[in-house]
Order: structure tokens, then sequence, then C-alpha cells
């Protein structure tokens, strides 16, 4: 089954991805972070964004990749509160179509479908930002207590 609409074309932790247009409010080249402590490693912290707390993740941590270095995309409110940190956005496309992957048998996370937009020779999965948000391991963001609470630590 194909789909059509506009879609944001971004990449997190070396994959590249795309969602619905509709389900970004506001993309941010930066915004600063408060770390809370003992939270997970990909949960970042909180930002303020258009004067409103934003939790943050680091997308490219959560999906089980490399940490993702760069902008924010901040998510409609009718999808949830949460900014999820990538490393590229590729830009918005209008009217593209997405085409179903044949055989879905990889490890990727739930929320990524089986659904990709084609975009100058890169395949972008199609990311559910709804079944990212109420997915067990998203809302789970305190320290199990095997889990170590040191975090990198980042030297200009």
């Amino acid at each position: 089954m194909n789909a059509s609409g506009a879609y944001v074309l971004f990449e997190a932790g070396g994959e590249p991805l795309a969602a619905t247009a509709a389900a970004i409010d506001a993309i941010h080249d930066e915004l600063p972070i408060q770390e809370i402590e003992g939270t997970k490693r990909w949960f970042l912290g909180l930002a303020v964004a258009n004067g409103r707390l934003l939790p943050t993740t680091d997308l490219g941590l959560l999906l089980g990749k490399r940490a993702s270095s760069g902008r924010i995309l901040q998510l409609h409110s009718d999808v949830g509160i949460a900014g999820l940190r990538v490393d590229t956005v590729y830009g918005l496309r209008d009217s593209v179509t997405c085409e179903t992957l044949a055989g879905d048998g990889d490890d990727a996370h739930p929320a990524i479908s089986s659904q990709v937009v084609r975009d100058e020779g890169r395949l972008h999965r199609v990311l559910d930002f709804v079944a990212l948000l109420q997915s067990p391991e998203f809302v789970d963001i305190a320290l199990d207590a095997t889990e170590s609470i040191a975090r990198p630590i980042c030297l200009d």
C-alpha cells in the first residue's frame, strides 16, 4: 500500500528516517538542555522551547544506534510533548509517495515501519512518532539498578 503526503527527511544515529511533516512543530538548531540525574543515557534532559519545557531524547541512542549530534525536532503537541535530537535534517518533501519494503525482518525499533520514502538515492524508513512515544522503552527513562549513571564527558 502506498501513502502520499509531506514528509520531513532526517537522519538519527546514522539511520535515514522520515516522518509526516504534520507531526513536527519546529526544528531547533540549538537548545540548552538541563541534564536530569538518574535517567537513561538516551534521555538528554529538559530544554525550554517557546517558553515551555521540552523533554529531549537522543533519537539515535534510543533506537540502539550511535548518538545524534545535531538539531532537535520538536513534536506537535497533538503527537506528544517531546524533542528528539537527530544528526541531520535533509528537509521537507511535498507530495512524497511511500513504498512498502518487501520483507521487514530486521531488528528495527517497532516505531520504524516498513514504509520508506526514496530521496536522492537514499531510502528513509518512516518513523511513527505516536508509536515511539507510547513504547514502553520511551516512557521508562529511569536508570535500572544495573545501569551506570556516568554520562560521557564532552570536551570542547
